[in-house]
């Protein structure tokens, strides 16, 4: 990783370069393990991009949103890689296409014959398989299909940003412990709640220990840092823990006093470099605890 963001200064990015997911796609592509990403048609007839899916371990449609959040930002560069029909109302590429009976009723044959005529001007008439509007040939619109790759000019600068999570990964995983980078959990309410980490002191346990969430920000992480314990409310884990980078502001650790009876544990570290030592120290000790009580 290159030379690290310092507190205070100011960086044009939002707060989706926090979010775990989109930390190892940018991470690909730092490390080149990703030059480009490609779409593909996948068998239900979408455009997707399996290779960003698996990294991410996100649904093909979060992915699309991401990268076009992320091509906005002008972090990643898109470039046409295809030009398809799509439905003007929805903007769905996959359709039927009605194929005219060669041989009409009577009683048919005179909007039959008025719907040929309407096909020989628009063109065949379609319907989209997402919210089955119907329309001809003729009034499809163009859809754009992209491809994605690094803004090398950003790359120093997502450099200060990006988080190298892999050590601290195989360190806990070398203790036989279960570690899901990124993490997805489905809570009570079966909502699917995004974290960085989630750690389970046993490899084949079903439960989990600890979850983790971590935030970097150019000054004090505001009250936006309580999103953590909504989550941890849904949550089946014994602890939550927070990190933070440089800090949390005033507010933010009032309130977060406020709500300390959800177990979230907050971490504040000054620089990146320090996350993986950090974690370590307290997920053993945590692990320790935990284990003497079992």
């Amino acid at each position: 990783m290159g030379e690290e963001a310092k507190p205070g200064e100011e960086t044009p990015f939002s707060p989706l370069l926090n979010r775990s997911d989109v930390q190892v796609l940018l991470k690909a592509f730092i490390d080149g393990v990703l030059a480009e990403l490609k779409p593909e048609l996948n068998q239900a007839g979408e455009f997707v991009y399996p290779d960003a899916e698996r990294i991410m371990g996100s649904s093909s449609k979060s992915v699309r949103d991401i990268l076009e959040s992320l091509a906005d930002e002008e972090v990643l560069l898109r470039t046409v890689s295809t030009t398809v029909l799509a439905c003007p109302q929805c903007g769905d590429t996959r359709f039927l296409v009605e194929l005219s009976e060669t041989q009409a009723a009577s009683a048919e044959a005179r909007s039959k014959a008025i719907e040929s005529i309407v096909s020989s001007l628009l063109g065949r008439r379609m319907v989209c398989l997402a919210e089955k509007h119907i329309f001809h040939e003729g009034e499809g619109v163009s859809k754009k299909i992209y491809s994605y790759r690094l803004n090398e000019d950003k790359r120093s600068l997502i450099e200060k940003w990006v988080m190298d999570l892999n050590p601290l990964v195989e360190a806990l995983r070398a203790k036989g412990w279960r570690v899901d980078y990124p993490a997805r959990i489905i809570g009570r309410s079966g909502v699917e709640h995004v974290f960085t980490l989630a750690v389970s002191y046993r490899e084949d346990s079903e439960t989990v220990d600890a979850v983790i969430d971590i935030i970097v920000s150019s000054k004090p992480v505001d009250e936006s840092a309580l999103s953590i314990v909504l989550k941890a409310m849904d949550v089946k884990a014994d602890k939550k823990l927070l990190l933070v980078v440089p800090s949390l502001s005033e507010r933010a650790r009032t309130l977060f006093d406020y709500y300390k009876t959800y177990d979230v544990y907050i971490l504040e570290c000054q620089t990146i470099s320090e996350i993986n030592d950090a974690l370590f120290d307290i997920l053993t000790s945590l692990a320790k605890i935990k284990l003497k009580e079992a």
